[in-house]
């Protein structure tokens, strides 16, 4: 019933996939969690299943049965639940919505897929939309499709042990509670986890030891690199990651944490508050615009650009059913608005980092081009670091260890 409740929600309200849609008192939460991010991760696909076995399209007041058949057929094709159980519970929700009449259709449907059994690798659209396929065929033309598989795939737990501790003391702690770990080939303070653990087991988390943050996410702090005295804004920072990174590895650097929603906003004072850091200050305000500025010049200026979010679909995989080809253009529009705008605000000489969770070229590597071409005292810095592709900054694709991601290092003539 939870998953059920969930997957309604995203599909047919176009709610998020976060923990906004799952009741927070609810029994036996991490499997309903697992089995909606499950058939939202696979919904083309078993969309694709079921449409095969009806006569005609069900209609729009009973849309809520369509979603009872992706999580039954999501249980059928890619978990481990034993096939009567998933066909029968599924059937018996039918009961739960007052929707009895629909039982022997529900019943016939599963049934039939269950006999059949294909996945959404033996399928043309890898489970994803055709406009973005379309792009990725474009832009990663001798990658796409291995991006299309690690979309499909979960994304490991990767932890950001703070500086003060020494990294493989801290896997010594985790191995203690039987928490496997390895180290980031790139980034220095990350531990890539074997399986996901409750927080709560992570020694010493409520008191700021580590932040829940991939591998690719952590190489902004140091590609920022902030120095004792100087002054930082980190636009665009909810929910915090990079923001308490940045004072961790600089407790004497002024930080300024920009962000247009109080929510999420909140979400990133309680960080600052776990890690007890007091170089931090949170300002709300709109990075496309500077009525929030108070007219001094910063040092240095991270910019974590809202976008498509294409890099981490399989932390998100909602985005494969709410993101739409339109708002690509909105987001480009939008990115291009917050680079202009505070390249006016960088001391000369300063350095600004562009960042996205994107594997777009329009949005990465063209955004930037364009930037420098109408920026005469824009000069990129070629990233040396052994991560990702590019001459216009370095692209990431998806990847078992770390999320897709796109940096790009500017500095400001003097």
């Amino acid at each position: 019933m939870i998953a059920h409740q969930a997957i309604c929600l995203i599909v047919l309200k176009k709610r998020p996939l976060s923990e906004e849609v799952f009741p927070e008192d609810a029994e036996n939460l991490p499997f309903a969690k697992s089995l909606t991010f499950g058939s939202i991760r696979f919904y083309h696909h078993l969309n694709e299943l079921i449409t095969v076995q009806l006569n005609k399209p069900i209609e729009k007041k009973n849309l809520d049965i369509h979603c009872l058949l992706i999580l039954g057929a999501y249980q059928l094709v890619y978990a481990n639940t034993p096939s009567h159980a998933a066909i029968n519970e599924t059937v018996s929700v039918a009961d739960f919505i007052g929707k009895s009449w629909a039982k022997g259709l529900i019943n016939a449907v599963l049934r039939k897929i269950n006999s059949e059994k294909i996945s959404a690798l033996d399928s043309s659209n890898f489970s994803h939309p055709s406009w973005l396929i379309k792009k990725l065929k474009q832009d990663h033309p001798k990658h796409y499709k291995k991006i299309l598989e690690e979309n499909n795939k979960q994304a490991p737990m990767t932890i950001r042990v703070h500086p003060s501790i020494n990294i493989e003391k801290y896997q010594r702690q985790l191995e203690e509670k039987s928490i496997r770990s390895k180290p980031s080939r790139t980034a220095p303070q990350a531990l890539i986890l074997e399986k996901p653990v409750d927080i709560n087991l992570l020694p010493g988390f409520v008191d700021g030891s580590c932040f829940i943050q991939d591998a690719s996410a952590q190489l902004a702090g140091h590609l920022l690199n902030p120095k004792e005295g100087e002054s930082i804004l980190d636009a665009c920072c909810a929910p915090g990651g990079k923001t308490t990174h940045l004072a961790e590895l600089c407790s004497k650097a002024t930080i300024m944490a920009l962000d247009n929603d109080n929510k999420r906003l909140s979400k990133v004072s309680e960080n600052i508050a776990r890690y007890k850091q007091k170089n931090i200050n949170i300002q709300t305000g709109d990075a496309r615009k500077k009525d929030w500025w108070n007219g001094q010049l910063f040092d240095k200026i991270l910019i974590d650009a809202p976008c498509s979010g294409t890099g981490v679909i399989r932390r998100h995989p909602d985005i494969k059913l709410l993101r739409k080809p339109k708002d690509i253009n909105k987001l480009i529009e939008t990115q291009a608005s917050i680079l202009n705008n505070l390249w006016t605000i960088l001391e000369p000489g300063g350095l600004m980092i562009y960042a996205t969770c994107s594997v777009l070229t329009n949005e990465n590597e063209r955004q930037i081009k364009h930037f420098l071409n109408n920026t005469n005292d824009a000069n990129i810095e070629q990233i040396t670091m052994p991560w990702g592709d590019g001459s216009l900054g370095k692209q990431k694709l998806p990847e078992k260890e770390y999320d897709g991601f796109y940096y790009a290092k500017i500095i400001k003539s003097i």
